[in-house]
């Protein structure tokens, strides 16, 4: 009986070293893989996404004051047309 339990014992404690040393492989294969997509990505020269954000808000503001400045070229376009009319009417 001490021969089985020793037994169990050894293979229990083969059991979490193998458990031990396939959790530290696969963190460094994730520590790799990690690294050359970093390597792949810097390359692409692709803008971050802070930089990204910050350009989006830029161009929607833009976007806005085009449209307002529209709007106001339009009003100051037909003021000008009803004062023609009226001044030549009168």
């Amino acid at each position: 009986m001490v021969n089985k339990s020793k037994i169990l014992s050894d293979l229990s404690k083969i059991a979490v070293d193998a458990m031990s040393t396939f959790s530290s492989l696969k963190k460094e294969i994730e520590t790799i893989v990690a690294l050359r997509v970093n390597k792949v990505v810097n390359k692409m020269n692709l803008v971050k996404r802070d930089e990204f954000e910050a350009l989006k808000k830029m161009v929607q503001k833009s976007i806005i004051d085009n449209e307002k400045s529209k709007k106001t070229k339009k009003r100051a376009t037909v003021k000008k047309k009803k004062r023609k009319k009226t001044s030549k009417n009168n």
